[in-house]
């Protein structure tokens, strides 16, 4: 019962002490959504607790985005490295601070001592406690100049937070899409398999009845098994497509998984504005931008600190020491007291020219982390305008693959209605429901292209959340 009393309490303390921050670092990670918490305006879906293991059937696209940025590794360690930044920020806050440090020894003391033929030994123990103070008391800034690195890294390390959980979100919706895509071509797939056995019937029973030819049966038999084929590998698309979900959910891939498949739903674009307006959305508020802001501005602050490196720094030390021996022969007992207060000015004269090449070293570091924005803000550009354009040209095309679609079926049912009345020939008949099979394609991959480039474009101005997949 003791030991489990201890074990309780040495957990408690354990844990006050991880939640311990006096110099409130971890303040500034307010913005980074702890562990087993949902980000990006999780109010709006009812909570932000992470949801319950998945119990199977049908799964709407806000629950597995959910799901995902609770379960997937990278937004542990995307945590982890944010927290990392936290601690490090509270290292340096901690530089302002005095150091204080004791220490207690106690040792027993032999002593022999010959003189003139005659030996003199002296026993005892010594019993010594100091105590010590340091203080930095003026460095010309180079506190502070570490203080703004490690806050810059921290912010960096936040947004780079805010770029995990918006990937970890278009690659949850991506598998979304994927199933509902592949669920929409196995239906098509199925629904081609009917129609050619509905050709194949109709032709064999015409050769039967002696007023078709062996070539029509055979085509239409042909086109049958190809359409039995076709529905056979996109049932394996549909449980590889299952399965990518399920892991990116945090189950396992073997779990069955369906999503609704109503097409008829489109959520809306009113976020797409003119293309000024989201290049500089996107520079505003892109994650990835602010990230490498943030370390640029760091490596700023560490050219501070090297070019401050040179100048001297103002310490104070103070000591404060007792000694006390007690000797077993007649030798009388020493009892010591020791203090001491110094100012102490340290300049810097010499060190190899490590201070030279640090500088350097800080310098090179600040122009990567220049090219590395301007690298990003290229790419960021380059990635809204291409959403952009894509989704103006997907959007005109659902349109197109509607009409096509319609097409494609009154035809098909005017080549079925020729055939059965014996005026259409078998290659017309073939020839019609190959396009309305194409078309049926097009329309699903269109939908399905067309909800992926939205997000696209959302993520491209780091404005994903689950407003975004509401009504999908």
């Amino acid at each position: 019962m003791r030991r489990r009393v201890v074990a309780v309490g040495l957990f408690v303390l354990c844990s006050m002490a991880q939640a311990f921050d006096p110099l409130g670092s971890e303040r500034d990670l307010s913005a980074v959504p702890p562990l087993g918490q949902v980000p990006l305006d999780a109010e709006l879906v009812g909570g932000s607790a992470c949801p319950s293991p998945f119990e199977g059937g049908l799964i709407p696209l806000s629950d597995v985005v959910k799901r995902a940025l609770c379960r997937d590794p990278r937004t542990r360690s995307a945590w982890a490295d944010a927290s990392l930044a936290a601690a490090r920020l509270g290292v340096a806050r901690a530089a302002y601070l005095p150091t204080v440090s004791g220490s207690l020894s106690r040792s027993r003391i032999g002593q022999t001592i010959g003189q003139g033929g005659s030996t003199l030994r002296n026993d005892g123990t010594s019993r010594v406690g100091q105590l010590d103070l340091a203080w930095n008391l003026f460095d010309f800034g180079q506190r502070e100049a570490n203080v703004d690195s490690a806050r810059q890294t921290l912010l960096a390390a936040a947004a780079s937070h805010n770029l995990t959980i918006q990937n970890v979100f278009l690659d949850a919706a991506n598998a979304y899409f994927s199933l509902l895509n592949a669920q929409g071509e196995l239906t098509v797939a199925r629904e081609v398999e009917r129609i050619n056995l509905q050709s194949f019937m109709a032709a064999e029973a015409k050769h039967a009845a002696g007023v078709g030819d062996l070539t029509a049966k055979l085509q239409t038999q042909t086109a049958f098994a190809q359409a039995i084929l076709a529905r056979v590998k996109a049932e394996g698309a549909l449980r590889n497509a299952q399965g990518q979900l399920a892991v990116s959910i945090g189950e396992s891939p073997d779990r069955h998984i369906a999503v609704d498949a109503d097409d008829a739903r489109l959520p809306d674009t009113a976020f797409v504005k003119g293309m000024s307006d989201l290049l500089e959305a996107a520079q505003q508020a892109h994650p990835e931008l602010r990230a490498a802001r943030a370390r640029l501005n760091a490596a700023r602050a560490r050219i501070a600190v090297a070019d401050r490196a040179y100048l001297p720094t103002v310490s104070l030390n103070a000591t404060r020491a007792n000694t006390a021996r007690e000797f077993d022969s007649n030798v009388a007992d020493l009892d010591q007291r020791d203090r001491s207060v110094t100012v102490q000015v340290n300049v810097p004269v010499f060190d190899g020219f490590s201070r030279h090449y640090q500088t350097r070293a800080a310098r090179a570091e600040f122009e990567l982390a220049d090219a590395d924005l301007r690298s990003t803000e290229q790419k960021i550009a380059l990635e809204v305008w291409q959403a952009y354009q894509t989704l103006e040209s997907q959007t005109h095309a659902l349109d197109s693959t509607l009409k096509l679609l319609g097409f494609a079926t009154k035809s098909l049912e005017v080549a079925q209605g020729r055939y059965k009345a014996g005026v259409g020939s078998t290659l017309e008949l073939l020839e019609a429901q190959r396009a309305m099979a194409d078309a049926a394609q097009q329309r699903i991959n269109a939908l399905s292209s067309w909800r992926a480039t939205r997000l696209r474009l959302a993520a491209s101005l780091g404005r994903l959340g689950f407003w975004s997949v509401s009504g999908s």
